[in-house]
């Protein structure tokens, strides 16, 4: 096969500090590896890596960078590269409700379409992918015209299909959301989801042949995980650990999970006092409050924020590892789900009828109850306090979910994209 050039356009890319950046940091690795020449084209506004001019790595304006636009939004400074994020409060619906399908299609799409021009003017790519959340980054091969080139659309979550968003406050916003999507979808000579259930919803709603191409743990990390220093765990108790946010969008939060734990001590305080839950990130004021006003104490550790590779770490030295996901998101498969299979670890996922609770199901890496059930998840904190999940834990079926896997099916997807170009 001859060298092909790739333009990757994904707006969340290091060093944002989210966990969305990672696929195509990882993925245009292994395609690198693989004799594929990769542009990525991201935003600016979280600053630069030392190692942009030789990964190609192209960043655009965005507005949303603008200190005068997030002093009259009352928004905090966004965070130096290295930086944790600051504690925030949810943006004004001035910023999330107007444009269509999210804000960066008015501070950041038009100044990647001028860069997107500029690149393709400059030297011939053989195809274009773009990937999602922030859906507006799809928009950019639509506005390229005559000039676009094959295009795979990947994505990371679902659009209109359980969106993770809140609804557009009037019908018509919602009519254009729809729209684009039919539009980005029906166009892309290729469309990729990361989780089974949002290809699949492609393929019955819009009627393309959607390709599942999952996230994976990326094995080269294994060397930054060894050199990282992680807090250490008190010896003689079973470790239950969670690494990231606690809470999250569509009703996730740890509520039932503290309530269960209270509810194991007053059940059991000689097993309850053998487990500890070790929480590596930043804590709402609401999650801490919940922890004292059940008085919790010991059997909660809270360590603070770590690094990637700290954090990482710290799963490793884990007995056992907590998911936490929504209760009625179906698509929902967190990131540090491939994390977590890195490490090794039985996982206790509150899931149920979503992703990760098929996933864990499928690679046999540990229990799943559902995130409500307050008397399940009691009884699944005992058994993590009796033997650390050692029974549940049979993994199986996990190459594919191991770079460079995933790399290998997206290479086929962007080939497949070239081919029905050329047939056009």
């Amino acid at each position: 096969m001859p060298s092909r050039r790739v333009l990757v356009v994904s707006y969340p890319y290091p060093p944002m500090p989210t966990v969305g950046g990672n696929r195509w940091l990882a993925m245009s690795k292994y395609l690198r590896e693989m004799g594929y020449d990769v542009t990525v084209l991201t935003t600016s506004a979280f600053g630069s890596l030392p190692d942009d001019g030789q990964h190609q790595v192209v960043r655009s304006a965005d507005l949303i960078a603008a200190p005068w636009l997030r002093r009259i939004l009352r928004r905090p400074p966004l965070p130096e590269p290295g930086q944790a994020p600051p504690v925030d409060t949810p943006p004004p619906r001035v910023v999330t409700g107007v444009a269509v399908p999210d804000p960066y299609v008015v501070t950041w799409v038009p100044g990647a379409v001028a860069a997107a021009r500029r690149l393709l003017r400059r030297q011939t790519f053989d195809a274009i992918v773009t990937t999602s959340a922030y859906e507006s980054a799809h928009l950019v091969p639509l506005a390229l015209g005559r000039a676009r080139v094959p295009w795979v659309a990947d994505f990371r979550d679902g659009w209109t299909y359980h969106p993770w968003k809140p609804p557009f406050p009037t019908r018509a916003q919602r009519s254009l959301d729809a729209r684009m999507e039919r539009r980005v979808v029906r166009t892309a000579e290729r469309v990729a989801a990361v989780e089974l259930p949002v290809a699949e919803d492609f393929r019955a709603r819009l009627g393309v042949d959607a390709a599942h191409v999952p996230n994976g743990w990326d094995p080269q990390l294994e060397a930054e995980v060894a050199g990282a220093e992680p807090p250490p765990l008190v010896p003689g108790r079973v470790s239950l650990v969670h690494t990231g946010k606690l809470s999250g969008g569509w009703g996730r939060h740890p509520g039932t999970l503290f309530e269960a734990m209270a509810r194991l001590y007053e059940r059991d305080p000689a097993l309850a006092e053998r487990i500890q839950l070790v929480l590596a990130g930043r804590l709402d004021r609401d999650e801490q409050e919940l922890i004292e006003s059940l008085e919790l104490g010991a059997m909660v550790r809270h360590v603070g924020q770590l690094s990637r590779a700290e954090s990482m770490a710290l799963q490793r030295s884990a007995d056992a590892l907590l998911l936490l996901t929504s209760p009625n998101l179906v698509w929902e498969l967190p990131g540090k789900f491939f994390e977590y299979l890195g490490a090794g670890r039985p996982i206790l996922a509150l899931a149920d009828g979503n992703e990760a609770a098929r996933m864990v199901a499928e690679t046999g890496t540990g229990i799943t109850v559902p995130p409500g059930d307050v008397a399940a998840i009691e009884d699944a904190l005992a058994a993590v306090a009796r033997d650390g999940l050692a029974d549940a834990y049979r993994p199986r079926g996990t190459d594919r979910y191991v770079y460079p896997a995933p790399a290998v099916e997206m290479a086929e997807e962007i080939e497949r994209a070239i081919a029905a170009g050329r047939a056009a």
